[in-house]
């Protein structure tokens, strides 16, 4: 499969994927695939390009670059915006543009949380693969600091908003949260995820970054030793699944 292929399955995942995180700050984007114009690839092409490949994160803004593209009223696009004082980066600003004339901002996230009810890292229960983040932690900084800094940036932005889509990945034999964090989509996508040591099959198809959206490049392994960080899964049907070392997430 080649990269605009796989670009295209991978957009249709992110169109149709429900938001993860549900706001009055939410953007509202119609199909790219029901435009009457095509769709430039050229953001990914220039992804694939840069010293940074497998980053999930810019693959997810170049695809969502394409997106805005091609969305009627949208115009004058940039990204990346970096935002500094003198010499120093105070922040950076995912994507600027002109919508229907008005200057608005976006902030872009692909996030994946394992729900872990008897567990709990930094006050949460729904634990990056990287025990580090989690989804409130996510929530309130993006509410609290990154769609603020928009406006500190340029006073004339008169609509900040984000895109935040997802998964959330839950342990086997559980299929309901008990207590749902303010602004989580009930509506959400799901995935499961369980311990290395609770693994009966060990040959699996790991999925391979930056394609972690839509089944796109996978390899063959065999997981006879013990993992040292989180390995996402996938099977045909593109349904995706996390194996965690049996510390985590210590």
């Amino acid at each position: 499969m080649d990269l605009i292929e796989q670009a295209e399955r991978d957009l249709r995942w992110l169109v149709d994927c429900p938001d993860l995180l549900v706001t009055p700050a939410s953007i509202r984007l119609p199909d790219p695939f029901l435009t009457n114009q095509p769709i430039d690839w050229s953001p990914v092409i220039r992804f694939h390009e840069t010293k940074s490949p497998y980053r999930v994160g810019y693959y997810v803004e170049a695809l969502v670059q394409a997106w805005l593209g091609v969305t009627p009223g949208i115009e004058e696009i940039q990204q990346g915006i970096q935002v500094r004082k003198e010499k120093i980066t105070l922040g950076e600003l995912d994507f600027l543009f002109r919508r229907d004339g008005e200057l608005q901002h976006l902030e872009v996230a692909l996030k994946f949380y394992l729900y872990a009810p008897d567990r709990i890292a930094n006050g949460s229960h729904f634990i990056g693969p990287n025990a580090a983040d989690n989804f409130e932690r996510k929530r309130d900084r993006l509410l609290t600091k990154q769609l603020p800094f928009g406006r500190l940036y340029d006073p004339e932005i008169q609509r900040s908003q984000h895109l935040v889509k997802g998964v959330i990945f839950y342990p086997e034999g559980v299929s309901e949260i008990d207590e749902m964090p303010d602004n989580l989509n009930p509506l959400h996508a799901r995935g499961t995820w369980q311990f290395y040591s609770e693994l009966k099959d060990r040959s699996a198809e790991m999925m391979a970054k930056p394609f972690w959206l839509d089944l796109g490049e996978t390899r063959a392994v065999e997981l006879t030793q013990p993992i040292s960080h989180p390995c996402l899964f996938t099977d045909e049907s593109g349904y995706h699944h996390f194996v965690v070392e049996d510390s985590w997430p210590l």
